[in-house]
């Protein structure tokens, strides 16, 4: 009877000792798909990416109102109201 009990515990250690190391393995595989290749998370890249793409949107705005003020300067106007004699 303690060879049966024997054999059944090195197959259930077995079993679960394959099941612990597939565990750490797809840990360690999820960590490196949701990092950059610096170890840095990548919520935290998004974060800045987003920070640096506000930038440069608020700098087009900036310029889009400029170009059309100058626009405005620089055209005559389209319409004039006539003046009532």
């Amino acid at each position: 009877m303690s060879d049966t009990v024997a054999a059944a515990l090195i197959a259930a250690s077995a079993s679960l000792l394959g099941s612990v190391l597939t565990f750490v393995v797809g840990i360690r595989s999820l960590r490196r798909s949701v990092s950059t290749s610096s170890g840095v998370p990548v919520g935290r890249v998004l974060e800045q990416v987003e920070r640096r793409l506000g930038r440069v949107e608020a700098a087009l705005a900036e310029v889009r109102e400029w170009l059309a003020f100058r626009e405005g300067r620089d055209r005559p106007p389209i319409w004039t109201p006539s003046s009532s004699s």
